[in-house]
């Protein structure tokens, strides 16, 4: 050692333990940096330098390397400040006024961003401060399924006003009490937020930052960070979580190291997880665990949402039920439903809008008096529209609108009488072409636009489209955006909403001179059933749009030719599909949905229909889902071999309002039902009143001997039910014993197995019939055969994106019985089918999924 070595122990000590020190302070670099600046060791030149390095290790080697040239003392002070990071860093570092300045410049910045409502046809320049328009929505704690959900728009869970009126326990909460310990036994981490289109999620997004900016509500955050799936789909390469946070926070890139490692009091907000391109594929192997290490994006945001990134962040998430199954399920831990606008909110919303008492009084009386309008309000979004067709049309044209499409087609003329006539009337006269010629052509621009980009599961696309270039109207239907890429800025435009998107599609579709077999399937053939769950919206919006009534309307008001070719083709394969569904039992909701828009009582004359299946399960049904089963039942008078409402969120008030219906049915399936006293007393009735029910089905419902009493009081009234399926539940052998005066007449079969009734008390049952009619516990009979045989079919007539929704519930369900002769039987068959769908599946989402099951039933 040198002389002048051994009198700088310090600068030593840095040379010698340079690895470790780079290990320990990466995590605390900028923090450490601004302390060192406090106390004169470092410049801010020298910290302008330190920048440039990239990562947090680079910065923390370029820090050593500077502190060879600042002397023994610098290194000492280093020394010392570097040896109680963990003690008082983070700390230290929040009492800085320069970080205090970071937050005050943040939440400046997501005030600007956050203090104004865009509406959907807000005219240029037109600015609506938040706080006067934002209308409080209803959030109700929950858990929806996370298995395969379809696309649907109007899906309220239970009726928005059962909601409200039986709230208990903490299920009503507000915006503010979201990540409180209100919501559970400790805070919320990882919050997932659900609702159906145009229900208010972003708007919900934008309460909680105008909140925050304003110092009102979660304070516990020194940070709220706000990313869009919109612009995530804007990534086409590999990026680093820092990348993703700094696109449009580039004033925290100085301090993002602090931030990010003090995670705890940052919350990451991810809005519109359904309009993520890669959201079907975020069942990911790769993850990451730095923010500067790159992946492929979905790869980041999965790792993100799992807490492999940031485990200490609090992330929610926004999605449409539809897309809520991709969200890995492991990383939630709080299920948020928003279930839109009550009665008095719609009434406020309409004070708001028209700000003349007594006119949005009058306005909201002839809303009221319209079923269809008056449901679609509870949705704010559909709210404002129908505002707005109110507005323009001075009350006149939405008494005769009978399905969401004619809203729609209402909409369309409202705002181009009112934003776009005299544009394109100066455009025609420079063009040389008619008034209507040019708006035809404009409008299927757009309508090609969107189609293009719905079935690539875009929503944001560039201003160099020729589509946008030299559009008169764009403003009118869409919204722009400034993209700042990493040497240029560029004009992004969006649909204002994605349900005008998916009109615009299916317009396209229907008016457009391009064959349904080109836009809807290969070659000839096409079907409804066919289509992605995520365009089911698109597809009553294309079934209204070719209907009788909006074709005439379209041609008197816009000029647009009829496409009676179209008409026939579309009706003819719907009677077809929905004969097809009818007699198969294959799910059914999406060609009711269709044949509502079409209001046509001649189509429903043409099907001719020998049974009729219903097959409504895995969905959380709505009022308006409610409203096309009964329009379909009204019209079709045959009785009703089976109606399947598994896992459908049914209520006593549903039940109540489809008892007419449930009459006419032989049998009624009703399990994964949260069913309550009220519900069960409906079933009674149901039961005392018909001559038809042979089958009832209440497994999982969460019952007990007292609802049984109700039911076995209605089977003694009248005798017609043969069988009674209660598997999973909490029924007692006190329950079940006043059932052995009906067997074997009428009930021939009693299953009560994954009950509190034990193999003894079951034994005893049988012994009091004359042949043995309770099954209480797992056996290998006829019984489970004919189970597996009933499964098998529905799994048959399901879509693969289906399939796999019954696949989770089948692979567990026998797990007991893998032995038995039946469920290899059914095992080996149901392989079969899925490597037969395999073969068949073009997204690779749901080919993997099945590939993992056919994997399980082949070991």
């Amino acid at each position: 050692m040198t002389p002048a070595e051994a009198s700088e122990p310090c600068l030593q000590s840095l040379r010698d333990r340079r690895v470790s020190l780079v290990d320990k302070l990466e995590f605390h670099i900028d923090s450490l940096i601004d302390v060192l600046i406090a106390k004169k060791v470092f410049t801010r030149d020298d910290r302008e330098e330190i920048q440039y390095e990239k990562g947090p290790r680079g910065k923390v080697r370029k820090v050593l390397d500077i502190l060879e040239g600042k002397g023994e003392e610098a290194a000492k002070i280093f020394i010392s400040t570097s040896s109680h990071l963990g003690e008082f860093n983070i700390k230290a570092l929040k009492q800085t006024s320069e970080f205090q300045k970071v937050i005050a410049k943040h939440k400046a910045t997501l005030r600007h961003r956050s203090e104004c409502m865009l509406y959907y046809n807000t005219r240029h320049g037109e600015k609506i401060p938040f706080s006067e328009h934002y209308v409080n929505l209803l959030i109700v704690k929950g858990h929806h399924s996370l298995e395969i959900k379809r696309h649907e728009v109007l899906t309220f869970g239970q009726q928005r006003i059962s909601l409200q009126q039986n709230a208990t326990e903490q299920r009503l909460i507000k915006p503010a009490q979201l990540f409180s310990s209100e919501t559970g036994k400790k805070p919320a981490k990882k919050i997932l937020v659900t609702g159906v289109a145009g229900i208010g999620k972003t708007v919900l997004v934008q309460k909680i930052l105008c909140d925050f900016s304003n110092h009102k509500e979660h304070q516990s955050f020194d940070f709220i960070i706000h990313l869009t799936f919109r612009d995530l789909n804007l990534v086409s390469k590999p990026v680093s979580l820092r990348e993703l946070l700094l696109r449009k926070n580039g004033h925290l890139s100085k301090h993002l190291d602090t931030i990010t490692e003090n995670d705890a009091k940052l919350l990451i907000i991810l809005d519109g997880f359904d309009e993520f391109k890669h959201y079907r594929g975020c069942d990911v192997d790769v993850f990451l665990t730095d923010i500067d290490e790159e992946g492929e994006v979905v790869e980041v945001v999965s790792s993100l949402m799992l807490g492999e990134l940031l485990p200490g962040a609090s992330v929610l998430v926004t999605s449409r039920p539809m897309a809520a199954s991709h969200v890995p399920t492991g990383s939630i831990d709080c299920f948020v439903i928003i279930t839109g606008f009550s009665t008095v909110e719609i009434h406020d919303f309409f004070q708001r809008f028209f700000l003349d008492e007594e006119l949005a009084t009058k306005m909201f009386d002839l809303v009221a008096a319209n079923e269809l309008m008056l449901t679609l309000c509870y949705i704010p979004a559909f709210c404002h529209i129908v505002c707005s067709i109110l507005k323009e049309s001075k009350g006149l044209y939405p008494a005769h609108s009978r399905t969401m499409t004619d809203i729609y087609v209402q909409y369309l003329l409202a705002l181009v009488k009112s934003h776009t006539n005299n544009r394109i009337e100066s455009l025609s006269n420079i063009i040389g072409m008619k008034h209507q010629e040019q708006l035809q052509e404009i409008l299927l621009k757009l309508g090609r636009l969107a189609y293009q980009k719905l079935m690539n599961q875009e929503t944001l696309f560039y201003g160099n489209n020729e589509e946008i270039a030299n559009c008169v109207i764009t403003s009118t239907f869409l919204d722009k955006t400034l993209i700042q890429e990493p040497s240029y800025t560029e004009d992004v435009y969006s649909f204002t909403h994605l349900t005008i998107q998916e009109f615009f599609a299916a317009l396209y579709c229907a008016m457009a001179d391009v064959p349904l077999s080109e836009t809807l399937g290969s070659g000839n053939e096409y079907s409804v059933e066919s289509l992605p769950g995520n365009l089911d919206l698109f597809t009553r919006f294309l079934s209204g749009l070719l209907s009788e009534r909006n074709q005439e309307l379209l041609s008197r008001s816009i000029g647009f030719q009829k496409q009676n070719d179209k008409m026939q083709s579309f009706r003819l394969k719907l009677v077809s599909d929905t004969q097809a569904t009818c007699e198969n039992g294959a799910y059914i909701l999406t060609q009711l949905h269709c044949i509502l828009e079409q209001q046509d009582v001649l189509l429903m004359q043409e099907l001719k229909l020998q049974c009729l299946h219903i097959n409504l399960s895995d969905v959380t049904l709505s009022t308006m889902d409610y409203n096309a089963v009964k329009h379909f039942l009204n019209e079709i008078h045959l009785n009703i071999s089976e109606v399947d409402l598994t896992e459908t969120n049914i209520s006593a008030e549903s039940l109540r309002d489809l008892q007419p219906y449930l009459l006419r049915c032989e049998k009624i399936w009703l399990g994964e039902n949260k069913l309550d006293l009220e519900a069960i007393k409906v079933v009674a009735d149901i039961l005392q009143a018909s001559d038809n029910l042979k089958a009832l089905g209440l497994g999982w419902t969460d019952i007990g001997d007292e609802h049984l009493f109700v039911l076995t009081n209605a089977i003694k009234t009248n005798q017609t039910l043969t069988e009674l399926w209660m598997e999973g539940n909490r029924i007692t052998f006190a329950g079940l014993s006043p059932l052995s005066v009906f067997t074997p007449s009428p009930l021939e079969k009693v299953v009560a197995i994954w009950n509190n009734v034990t193999d003894a008390e079951g034994e005893h049952l049988n012994s009091l019939c004359t042949e043995p009619c309770f099954t209480v516990s797992f056996t290998e009979s006829s019984m489970w055969k004919g189970w597996a045989s009933w499964v098998l079919q529905r799994c048959e007539v399901s879509s693969s994106e289906k399939l796999v929704k019954i696949l989770y519930k089948v692979c567990d369900i026998s797990v007991h019985s893998l032995e038995s002769q039946w469920a290899k039987t059914f095992y080996k068959s149901l392989t079969k089918l899925i490597r037969t769908r395999i073969e068949q599946c073009l997204e690779e989402d749901v080919r993997r999924k099945l590939e993992k099951f056919e994997t399980i039933l082949s070991t």
